[in-house]
């Protein structure tokens, strides 16, 4: 079983401590009523940059620190606005967090590649024990 790593965002003067989890992610596609896929395609599948307030569920839903309100995001948000950030970065934000999840899937076979291309202090690969 791989643990997910956490990321820290700083976001609008809250540290978020963000993960998605399986449970997560069924609590954020609950609250949405849709998908979470649907967030980022479109009905044609083009990408789509999906609305404000569903980032913000997004982010809260996956953050790990208990406690952060609705209005206690919306508060960050705004600040992390002022800051000079955009919606497009909280996106990206969004996006890096789902890729490192696996959400997008592929992450079992690059862990199997990750260990099946480990490199050996062997001058010569060795031969499994049945083959000699």
């Amino acid at each position: 079983m791989v643990k997910k790593a956490t990321n820290t965002l700083d976001f609008g003067g809250l540290t978020l401590e963000l993960k998605l989890t399986g449970r997560d992610i069924l609590n954020i596609e609950k609250r949405l009523g849709k998908s979470m896929m649907s967030l980022f395609m479109s009905g044609d599948g083009s990408m789509k940059l999906p609305p404000l307030n569903e980032m913000l569920i997004v982010l809260q839903g996956a953050n790990q620190t208990h406690g952060i309100s609705d209005e206690a995001i919306f508060k960050a948000f705004d600040k992390y606005y002022a800051e000079g950030h955009s919606p497009m970065d909280l996106f990206s934000v969004l996006t890096d967090l789902f890729q490192e999840s696996g959400f997008f899937g592929g992450k079992k076979a690059d862990l199997q590649t990750a260990s099946e291309s480990q490199p050996t202090l062997e001058a010569v690969p060795t031969q499994p024990d049945s083959l000699l």
